[in-house]
Formats: C-alpha cells, sequence, structure tokens
C-alpha cells in the first residue's frame, strides 16, 4: 500500500521555528551638525551569522559600531536586537540584553587578575555587583563558569596573574573572555587583533572561529588575510555610506570597493572614530 503524505493523511506537522533577526539596523543615521557621518545604513545579522565590516579610514565604521552599541544615540534609524527594539537603550541595557561590545583597545583594570576581570563581567551579567567584595569560593556557580571559559580560551597558565603583567595578545583574550561572560546574543569586536603580534593573532582568530554557533558576530577588521578566513559575509562602509555586501569572493573584482579603497570615497573627517 503507498503511503499517503502525512498532510493528505490529515496529520498537521508544527511549522519549522522561525527567528527574527539577531540584530536589524535599518535606515540608521548620524550627523554632528552640518556633518553626516553615517547615513541610511541597513544591516541584518541573523543568529550565528559571521559578518566582517570593512572600509577606508574615515569610513564610518566605529561611528556605526558605537550607534549599534549604544554609545552614540542616531539621529534617524532603528535598531532592533532578537525582535526587540533597542534604539533608545542605553549602552549598558543592550549589554544585558544580548548586544555584547569589545574594544579596539582593551579596557582593563592593570591591578587584578585575569580570573578577576572574568568574574567581574559574570557578577555584571549575574546582577550581582553588590557582592563585589565577597569571595568568589563562595560562589560556586561563578568561579565555575570563570574556569571554564579561562580553559576555553586558554589563559590557564596566566589566570592569576595581573593583566599588566601578560602579553597585549592574552590581554586581547581576556577581554574577549569578558564579553563571552556576559553571554551575548550579538557580539561586536572591533578589530580583535589590532596590535597584536602575528603569532598571537592566529589564536585570537581560533578562538573567534570556536565561539558557539548561535552567535551572531560582526567584526571590524583591516586585516584581509583574517576577514577571508573568519567571514561569511562582507559589508563595505565609504564616507558613512554601505557601498558593498555580499561574499568575501565578491569584494576582490568590485569597481566600488576598489575605488573606495584607493581614495574615491574614504574620508578622513570623522570626528568620532574611523
Amino acid at each position: 500500500m503507498t503511503a499517503l503524505p502525512l498532510a493528505a493523511a490529515g496529520v498537521h506537522l508544527p511549522a519549522p521555528a522561525t527567528f527574527p533577526p539577531a540584530l536589524a539596523v535599518e535606515g540608521l543615521s548620524k550627523a554632528f551638525g552640518g556633518l553626516t557621518v553615517a547615513s541610511g545604513i541597513n544591516l541584518t545579522l541573523a543568529r550565528g551569522d559571521r559578518v566582517a565590516l570593512i572600509g577606508p579610514n574615515g569610513a564610518g565604521k566605529t561611528t556605526f559600531v558605537n550607534l549599534v552599541s549604544g554609545l552614540l544615540s542616531p539621529s534617524a534609524g532603528s535598531i532592533s536586537l532578537a525582535g526587540e527594539d533597542i534604539t533608545r537603550l542605553s549602552d549598558v541595557q543592550r549589554a544585558r540584553r544580548g548586544l555584547v561590545r569589545s574594544f579596539q583597545v582593551s579596557r582593563l583594570f592593570h591591578g587584578l587578575s585575569v580570573r578577576e576581570h572574568i568574574e567581574l563581567a559574570l557578577l555584571q551579567r549575574l546582577k550581582r555587583t553588590n557582592r563585589l567584595f565577597a569571595s568568589i569560593g563562595r560562589m560556586a556557580d561563578v568561579a565555575h563558569e570563570a574556569a571554564e571559559l579561562i580553559e576555553r580560551l586558554g589563559l590557564a597558565d596566566i589566570a592569576d596573574a595581573r593583566v599588566d603583567e601578560i602579553s597585549y595578545g592574552q590581554q586581547r583574550l581576556t577581554d574577549l573572555a569578558m564579553s563571552l561572560a556576559l553571554k551575548p546574543k550579538v557580539l561586536l569586536l572591533d578589530e580583535p587583533a589590532a596590535g597584536v603580534p602575528t603569532r598571537d593573532a592566529g589564536r585570537t582568530l581560533d578562538v573567534v572561529e570556536a565561539l558557539p554557533g548561535d552567535i551572531a558576530v560582526l567584526m571590524i577588521e583591516h586585516d584581509m588575510d583574517l576577514v577571508f578566513r573568519f567571514a561569511k559575509r562582507v559589508v563595505v562602509l565609504a564616507a558613512g555610506h554601505v557601498i558593498f555586501a555580499g561574499t568575501p569572493a565578491e569584494i576582490v573584482s568590485d569597481e566600488r570597493v576598489r575605488a573606495a579603497y584607493l581614495g574615491a570615497y574614504g574620508r578622513e573627517d570623522e570626528p568620532h572614530g574611523r
């Protein structure tokens, strides 16, 4: 007897789960007086996306990330995180909802150890900063999660060293561990390997590549070798506009991208970053 399709047999299967974009940016613009540094930028990241944001100096990359992360307020446009409009939320409120940003230059407390930095980030996520001076040993969940992150990022040998005693590459990994401690849904990485010696930069990218598959990652990067290694999609900014979005292979032959890097689009007049 020929089996009937389930639908024909009266069996109705549930529709596959659909998720709103991890991040949706629509018409994002920013002007300082008469100077427009971001103009009508649209960008969508799905869960697990790996997107590189590139462009010449003065293109507006850091301004864009500052707008998305909440350090700057947009002049126009909207930002949604997993379907929630976060356009008017502060950077702290966005981080608590899962939009986490690492900075181009590490912002660490030189008197604290690697482990203490990660524990501080965990306490922030768990809203236990009122217990800042309590013994972590009495908070088994915090100590256990910190130990897992230390192991995952290869920081075990220096976990109890002060951050001013370790290499810059290890500081950047500590910064990344703190970002992961906040359990991001969307992770914004501002040149994670900037200033890191070549021998250590590969380790940083190994960690980025091993991030959980449900985290959407947007990475600003100048090193095209890293872009090609990391990104499934590339977005190119120039003079505050998106001039290209596509696969890494497609950027090689795109005339707009070539022109941007030759200076036809790039400007050096951006007051708040590249």
